[in-house]
């Protein structure tokens, strides 16, 4: 508006806080909004599937969806492009529950998003008619999507049961629909956005609990089972899952503390039996898995969230943990090179983290301070706001007291990240208001006099997730760590004879994945000479491979392998090293170049006799 208008009453704690009304919130066709911004979110979620590089995990996951083993890689040797991707070919006799035993076997994730996965592939490839080719990314990354756009609808369903009113749940889902890191995880073929369905539905069912002490009556049976259910579905999904229902219990032990001070029996009331029954029951759920996390104790595949206890260690827990909060509302540009992407990033970030988040958070607060006061309200701000107190509280113990930084990559997030959309959803909603006279009907500008409507405060804040999501979809933040495609134009750029990819892969007593990191670069090689027939002019044969097996049981001479392999050549080539650096100069190689490209760390060799 350009029109000046008489600045907002400004919240004081003496203030008396104006009503908001339910009656002025009413929706109709709330079914068919659901289904718009269903699709929408869906579309959105599609937009570029496969423009992204499949990183490792994401090949682990497919490799596992087929029913294939990792040690269908020969190691110790060197192999050829077809045999160090041939896990990523489809096993028309493979079956979920080959799915089951090679996953268990080799990885550390529980089996029911890779069963489903398993059975969505089988079907797709049936669908376009190729039985025995290549996996689709398209269709490993289409699931988890769809997943994600399921989270819209779900995100109404738990707005609503946590507020009770149409508006906020509507607020909640269209959140949900642009939210950045919804996106990111989306676009993955990853199994978090099946796990934060889980975690949803988890958290719609502790709500309604904290709803039942609130009010002093029963749960009812059948949310006591449904929520089970959900529980242990859960943790079959992810096992971090199992923190989320730990929080969930701590925010309830918090409640049966304060009731026990008001009435020395009020653990013994029929809402709390049932409130413990689903505790046991969940216990049950989550230590059938048990034996198998034991197993996993200790592998390699969980060494990259420990680390030294230096000046980071302290700090970034903390500063990943609210740029993880912010990822879900907001997404800045954080990758790109040249002087326009480096001008277009420090613009992103400053004009995100120094104008727009400073003016947006007091508003929140300010709303928040308001919904506190009402009943009607107070009761989903307490149950999601302190859930999600308590998970990062749960979060930074396990960083600091443990020594496990699962803020790192902010994917584990998954765990509360549904509450940040909930609560944003909520404090929103009362700037959709109609009414000129309420305080949150006109919003000041950062830096100017000008104001705008409540409404196109909602807009804006919508709008921006909506640019955050464009910026994940086009890829210009720096989420995904590893970009294989990067490394092998590097390799091709760099290399002038013939290229040999190497790499190690540990194997101990616990179960591990065969070279997965070396895999998603061969895939990406593979994917490049597929689809484009000058690929192959750029490489001066197809690149070999050797996959060097370091036992760490009986403590193998690795490197006097891969000298030995190196020897066996009889012409000169390019020998890149992945994550390794070995002494090669007895075998005839040159002093190695180290560095780093798209997060692989290499060492580049020139071998072979002249």
């Amino acid at each position: 508006m350009s029109e000046k208008i008489s600045q907002p009453a400004v919240l004081s704690a003496g203030d008396e806080f104006p009503t908001y009304s339910q009656s002025a919130t009413k929706v109709r066709h709330v079914g068919r909004w659901l289904l718009g911004l269903f699709a929408i979110a869906l579309m959105i979620r599609l937009t570029y599937l496969v423009a992204k590089p499949a990183w490792m995990d994401e090949i682990s996951t497919i490799l596992f969806s087929l029913g294939n083993s990792s040690r269908l890689i020969p190691t110790d040797q060197i192999i050829t492009l077809e045999q160090i991707v041939r896990p990523l070919r489809l096993t028309p006799s493979a079956t979920a529950a080959d799915t089951v035993t090679y996953l268990l076997a080799e990885n550390n994730h529980p089996p029911a998003y890779f069963v489903l996965a398993h059975w969505w592939m089988v079907f797709f490839h049936w669908l376009i008619g190729e039985a025995d080719g290549y996996a689709s990314v398209w269709a490993a990354r289409a699931l988890p999507a769809f997943f994600g756009a399921i989270a819209v609808p779900v995100s109404y369903w738990v707005g609503w049961i946590s507020f009770r009113d149409r508006l906020t749940a509507l607020l909640c889902a269209a959140l949900m629909v642009v939210s950045p890191f919804s996106i990111f995880l989306s676009q993955e073929a990853r199994h978090y956005t099946l796990a934060i369905l889980a975690v949803m539905g988890s958290l719609g069912c502790f709500v309604l609990a904290v709803r039942a002490v609130e009010g002093r009556r029963a749960i009812g049976w059948p949310v006591v089972l449904g929520w089970i259910v959900i529980n242990s579905f859960g943790v079959a999904v992810h096992y971090f899952c199992a923190i989320t229902h730990f929080v969930e219990g701590l925010v309830l032990l918090c409640l049966l503390v304060r009731d026990f001070s008001q009435d020395r029996w009020a653990g013994l009331r029929s809402r709390w039996i049932q409130i413990y029954i689903v505790a046991l029951g969940t216990s049950a759920g989550i230590l059938l898995w048990l034996p198998i996390l034991l197993n996993f104790y200790g592998s390699p595949q969980t060494t990259y969230i420990t680390g030294s206890r230096d000046l980071s260690f302290w700090l970034s827990p903390v500063a990943q943990s609210v740029a993880g909060w912010l990822y879900a509302i907001l997404a800045p540009v954080s990758s790109g090179y040249g002087p326009v992407a480096v001008t277009t990033i420090v613009v992103s970030c400053v004009v995100l983290l120094f104008g727009y988040v400073p003016w947006l958070v007091p508003w929140l607060v300010r709303s928040f301070k308001l919904q506190w006061q009402q009943p009607e309200r107070h009761i989903g701000l307490l149950a999601i706001g302190g859930f999600f107190i308590m998970s990062n509280i749960v979060f930074l113990a396990i960083c600091y007291g443990a020594g496990f930084d699962i803020t790192r990559g902010h994917r584990y997030s998954f765990v509360f990240y549904p509450s940040i959309v909930i609560l944003v959803g909520a404090l929103l909603a009362p700037f959709w208001t109609r009414d000129g006279e309420h305080m949150f009907a006109q919003i000041k500008l950062p830096l100017v006099r000008q104001y705008i409507s409540g409404r196109a405060f909602v807009m804006t804040v919508l709008g921006v997730s909506f640019l955050g999501s464009l910026v994940i979809v086009l890829d210009r933040t720096h989420l995904k760590f590893y970009q294989a495609d990067r490394f092998v134009d590097f390799i091709q750029a760099e290399s002038i004879y013939p290229v040999i990819l190497g790499a190690q892969t540990v194997v101990g007593n616990q179960p591990s994945v065969y070279g997965i990191e070396i895999v998603s670069v061969a895939w990406e090689i593979q994917q490049q000479l597929e689809k484009d027939l000058e690929a192959r002019s750029q490489w001066k044969s197809e690149p070999r491979f050797i996959l060097l097996k370091r036992d760490l049981i009986t403590n193998n001479d690795l490197e006097g392998t891969l000298r030995g392999l190196v020897r066996s050549e009889s012409q000169l080539f390019d020998l890149w090293m992945l994550g390794i650096s070995p002494s090669l100069e007895p075998a005839g190689c040159g002093e190695p170049l180290r560095g780093n490209k798209g997060s692989f760390s290499y060492s580049h060799y020139i071998c072979g006799n002249a």
